[in-house]
């Protein structure tokens, strides 16, 4: 076997060893660790800690635990079920306004923390009881939970995001301005089938009799003011230039604290949950970074970047076909493997094929981290099921995946329109992406 093959093989032998259910992170170090002293002897391992230290050493991952931690800080502090009643009390009238409530709730949840594990279990404590009350369609309920709480995964600060940046080494601020517009395109076609599934569906989706008076309605938007502070706090001085995505990370999670012990709800217990759900989920992304970083370094050192470039864009029709391509191989994995993985093992082959095409590099980064949201609702490993199903323990999973599906075919919808037309997300990047 010649060389030439030797970057299949190896992909093909991670994948193997995903299939016989390893963790994702010691497939990607062993097919490392194995390629790199087949090719190299004992100086692949130069070539693997190498690449593990170019990627760890980079200064926009510190803003990993700190948006994860003010995630955690809010989300155990209560400010969710505040932000809820707000919304509720705006649109309790509106037909389908619990469903509408919920996608606003999960945009604004994503522009405070970026987390999706937070948005979604919070939304199906809150929201979905509220929901059961009212006798709303279950799939609708459900569907319309788990796809508004995909949201902080493209709304800025996203946590995919960040990791893709660092590792494809374009703009994170560039890219949470493109997720300004893929959030607002999102939101719309939720909101829009909501309203059409409400209106022809009356029966299914009732119209909640609750008045509640207009002093009480206005008294409730005191709960905005310090979610909005913290958004403005973050975005505000990434998009203003003030602040790096990473320098803005800091100010958020400090923004969080100070509010949370201004509203005296700042306990020893809330603290220590919160560093603690910061270092797992910060350890477990670091682990898989590590991992995937040393993949690439040995993938491309034995020749796989250049060979996928070269099948890539000689596809006919490159510049359409090896997006669709792309777009495809993506989702097919997002079933399977989890979206940090993916950003991982794909970034180093997609992303020169489609930047060599001429394609944005930017643009690419929004489409690559906005069909990653898919991977969180598609069975049978999409972790944001799995979220739900932990809060809502009495509904069946099958009946959780079913009603997932026209919210799975809304979101590709979504990406479909970001790609024929990219200006619905680039004319943010122009006007917001400063860093």
């Amino acid at each position: 076997m010649g060389d030439s093959y030797a970057p299949l093989v190896m992909f093909a032998a991670l994948f193997g060893m995903i299939l016989i259910n390893l963790p994702v992170a010691f497939a990607l170090f062993i097919t490392s660790m194995v390629f790199g002293l087949v090719f190299w002897g004992w100086g692949g391992l130069y070539v693997v800690f190498q690449g593990i230290w170019t990627l760890m050493n980079n200064w926009a991952l510190v803003a990993l635990p700190l948006f994860v931690f003010m995630s955690a800080i809010l989300e155990k502090s209560g400010v969710a079920e505040e932000l809820f009643t707000t919304l509720y009390d705006f649109f309790g009238k509106v037909r389908g306004s619990l469903a509408i409530v919920a996608v606003l709730f999960g945009y604004l949840i994503g522009a405070m923390s970026g987390v999706i594990a937070a948005a979604i279990s919070a939304m199906a404590l809150i929201m979905f009881p509220v929901m059961e009350k009212n006798r709303y369609d279950r799939r609708l309920s459900i569907g319309s939970l788990l796809a508004s709480g995909c949201l902080p995964q493209v709304v800025p600060p996203s946590f995919n995001m960040i990791v893709y940046g660092s590792v494809a080494g374009v703009s994170v601020g560039k890219l949470f301005a493109g997720g300004v517009g893929v959030g607002l395109v999102m939101a719309a076609v939720f909101i829009v089938y909501i309203v059409v599934f409400s209106v022809t569906h009356k029966d299914r989706v009732p119209v909640i009799q609750e008045d509640i008076p207009l002093g009480e309605k206005i008294a409730s938007l005191r709960f905005l003011v310090g979610p909005l502070c913290i958004i403005i706090g973050v975005l505000g001085s990434i998009f203003s230039g003030m602040a790096t995505p990473t320098e803005a990370s800091g100010v958020g999670a400090f923004l969080s604290l100070l509010y949370v012990t201004f509203r005296r709800k700042l306990s020893r217990e809330i603290l220590r949950d919160s560093l603690l759900v910061t270092l797992k989920v910060t350890s477990m992304a670091c682990w898989i970074m590590a991992a995937g970083s040393a993949f690439s370094s040995v993938f491309s050192g034995i020749g796989g970047r250049s060979l996928m470039v070269g099948f890539l864009t000689s596809m006919p029709a490159a510049k359409v076909s090896v997006v669709a391509f792309s777009m495809v191989i993506i989702f097919l994995l997002g079933m399977f493997i989890d979206p940090v993985s993916i950003i991982m093992i794909m970034t180093p082959i997609l992303t020169p094929a489609v930047v060599e095409l001429g394609y944005d590099p930017i643009w690419w980064g929004i489409v690559f981290s906005s069909l990653l949201l898919l991977s969180y609702i598609t069975p049978p490993v999409g972790l944001g099921l799995y979220y739900f199903k932990g809060v809502a323990k009495d509904v069946p999973m099958d009946e959780i995946c079913r009603s997932v599906i026209p919210f799975v075919i809304l979101m590709f919808l979504a990406v479909v329109l970001i790609v024929l037309f990219p200006e619905t997300v680039m004319w943010f990047v122009r006007n917001l992406g400063r860093v």
